[in-house]
């Protein structure tokens, strides 16, 4: 018996109504496995056809010989269609199951860090998945290299490819989408445990990512809106078509898989329409919906994904209450119908990769690189009032809202209170995010030092500072609901005590994370890299709300932490992180080197007079912005530290009351303080 047959009928009876012995959940599935692959088949069929007639219709393969330049050869971008549609196929299998084998089922009856049967099968498949990913994302780039160069395949060589991974963004992302979705399947093919699922899918949903930043999407007028959308739209249908997979595969009726497939689905789906609404939008233009046939491939695909929605509000109302009661015929209809129209959906997409989008007239040069025309000189009013948003940082902050005031309700319903302030905290953290990075602020931001020094100051320093003093984790353990099996309170639990958190939870390390993150990006090329490059500005802008985060989550987050620390060590390391800041401002204004001087005088914007001034006048900012969230931090650590006595003093109050009660003074802490005090004065030796 092989060591995976071995692993499989161990764990089979964990699952409800797998393996041998007494039932638990539901009946035994009815025999449908060959009609089950024949309708993941024939879904994958009808998103071929689909996109082979958006291919065809399209335009995306019509060539047009222009004089002095090479003709496309027509199969080439046959094959890049079609190929692209494979790729998406084979993501959404290995995203799905991976994730449903790290989340949709408990683990092992008696060992919940270890698989059950139904998510270990899950996972082969995600591990097979992901190998035809890695596949078939290797086999793009020689395409993607003839369909950009306009040359046969014939004529595509070895340095050739090598050159187009090396210099351009569309070879890097394919690359990467290689070495990442291979180690997907590695780690996929060897776990047998629910972290090492977790890690096999955080691999799977890293690998989609890179190709969001090439593209259409992320060469139009407003492409960092674009991408920021398509990037929630990718990681939304992932989810949402591959978890209806995953659940569509399963040998047995997973009526726990189901019910958290369902939860989630439910804010997967509108995800994805609006995701999918901003992209379009920001891609074309209005009129060129029904006008261009890139816009009417558009509006045929958000066509077939409202069709989905219906069946996915079906799935919720009919379908799954049967699950539930043993009955799997009414969600196999159901979900097959609605895989198809998923697979038909991924074949208009793979079709809209090809197909160029209207030609659009930027209004000046600058706009190709910031993602918006160049700015008026800066003003207040200005400020207030030029929103350019960022996608992603306002869901983040409205889901993020809508969670914690979701946790105050339940709460309140269940008769807890839950301190006013701590919600306002939050709210107003959220909102210095939007703020800082979708007003008017986030356009001068890309522009001139200054301005980005605050975007800085704010995400590193304030908005932290409320965030943490919010409470989530508190808040998160005490509203969600214990799961004998496991659930999201369990993995919030495992994740604090994890060997991550209590490494970068160590004092050091959280100072050492938080002060480099100064250092690095301003005195190396990162910065000038993070300006460039959309993934490397939302890189920076996360990061330096996650290190603040980190950082003052240690001073003086409320939240349990896996390393306690002392008061006093607190006031130091703080008083440490103030002097290093300090530093670190009086270097910028002291500087006489231009900070990403290519980025600055490529843009070269016309009211901006002296750029060096301006960047001492960041380092002016960078120096005086932490006087403010410093006294927040004194304030805080001083109440904290006062309460923390208060309630020692009470412990100890409490401890004397009952020694005294019993008749054992010796238990009373005041009395073996006092007798120790008189001891060490009868060794005094006695004055002359």
């Amino acid at each position: 018996m092989t060591a995976s047959t071995e692993t499989s009928q161990n764990t089979a009876d964990t699952i409800p109504g797998g393996g041998r012995g007494p039932r638990t959940g539901l009946r035994a599935a009815h025999p449908g496995r060959g009609l089950r692959v024949l309708a993941v088949a024939a879904a994958a069929t009808a998103g071929l056809l689909a996109a082979v007639i958006a291919l065809d219709l399209g335009g995306a393969v019509d060539v047009a010989a222009l004089p002095g330049l090479a003709a496309a050869d027509p199969a080439v971008t046959w094959a890049a269609g079609l190929l692209k549609y494979a790729y998406d196929l084979a993501m959404l299998a290995a995203v799905g199951c991976t994730i449903a084998a790290a989340c949709f089922l408990p683990g092992r009856e008696g060992d919940r860090s270890r698989l059950a049967a139904q998510s270990w099968r899950w996972l082969r498949v995600g591990a097979a998945a992901s190998g035809v990913w890695a596949l078939t994302a290797a086999i793009s780039l020689p395409v993607d290299f003839a369909n950009t160069f306009a040359r046969p395949l014939s004529e595509v060589t070895v340095p050739g490819v090598w050159s187009y991974i090396a210099q351009y963004e569309q070879g890097r992302a394919l690359g990467l989408t290689v070495l990442l979705a291979g180690a997907a399947a590695l780690v996929a093919a060897r776990a047998l445990t629910v972290p090492g699922a977790a890690c096999a899918a955080a691999l799977a949903l890293a690998a989609s990512l890179p190709p969001v930043f090439t593209g259409h999407s992320a060469s139009n007028g407003n492409h960092q809106i674009a991408v920021d959308g398509l990037l929630i739209h990718v990681v939304a249908a992932a989810f949402w078509a591959g978890g209806l997979f995953a659940l569509f595969i399963a040998r047995k009726d997973p009526a726990v898989a189901a019910r958290r497939y369902s939860f989630a689905a439910a804010f997967a789906y509108p995800a994805v329409a609006a995701s999918g609404l901003v992209v379009f939008i920001a891609n074309v233009a209005f009129t060129d919906l029904w006008e261009s046939a890139y816009g009417r491939i558009a509006l045929a695909k958000l066509a077939v994904l409202a069709a989905g929605g219906v069946l996915g509000w079906a799935h919720r109302r009919r379908a799954l209450p049967a699950v539930e009661h043993g009955d799997r015929g009414a969600f196999n209809r159901l979900a097959a119908v609605e895989l198809g129209l998923m697979a038909v959906a991924f074949g208009l997409a793979s079709s809209l990769s090809v197909t160029p989008p209207p030609a659009e007239e930027l209004p000046d040069p600058n706009t190709a690189l910031l993602g918006f025309p160049t700015p008026e000189p800066v003003s207040l009013a200005r400020i207030l009032t030029d929103w350019y948003p960022s996608v992603l940082f306002c869901t983040a902050a409205l889901a993020m809202a809508g969670f914690y005031i979701a946790g105050v309700v339940r709460l309140r319903r269940r008769g807890d209170a839950w301190p006013w302030y701590r919600t306002a905290l939050w709210c107003a953290g959220w909102a210095v995010v939007v703020l800082t990075t979708s007003t008017g602020l986030g356009k001068y931001g890309m522009v001139l030092f200054s301005a980005h020094m605050v975007q800085h100051m704010a995400l590193n320093m304030l908005a932290p500072i409320l965030l943490v003093l919010a409470a989530p984790v508190t808040l998160a353990l005490r509203a969600l609901k214990p799961d004998r099996a496991g659930g999201p309170r369990e993995w919030l639990l495992a994740a604090i005590h994890s060997r991550w958190s209590r490494f970068v939870s160590r004092p050091l390390i959280a100072l050492l994370i938080y002060l480099t993150s100064l250092y690095l990006m301003y005195f190396t090329g990162m910065f000038e890299w993070a300006m460039r490059s959309h993934f490397g500005h939302l890189f920076m802008t996360a990061h330096f709300l996650a290190a603040g985060s980190l950082f003052f989550w240690v001073v003086i987050g409320p939240d349990p932490k896996p390393r306690p620390l002392s008061y006093p060590a607190k006031v130091l390391l703080y008083f440490i992180s103030i002097v290093f800041h300090a530093i670190f401002g009086v270097t910028l204004m002291m500087g006489t080197g231009l900070i990403a001087e290519g980025w600055y005088t490529q843009i070269a914007i016309p009211w901006v007079g002296d750029l060096l001034a301006d960047q001492r006048a960041g380092g002016g900012i960078a120096w005086g912005f932490g006087e403010i969230p410093s006294l927040i931090i004194i304030i805080v650590l001083i109440g904290q530290w006062a309460r923390s006595e208060e309630r020692e003093g009470r412990r100890l109050d409490r401890i004397a009351e009952r020694a005294s009660a019993s008749g054992r003074p010796e238990d009373d802490p005041h009395e073996v303080y006092n007798a120790y005090l008189a001891s060490l004065d009868q060794e005094r030796p006695p004055s002359k």
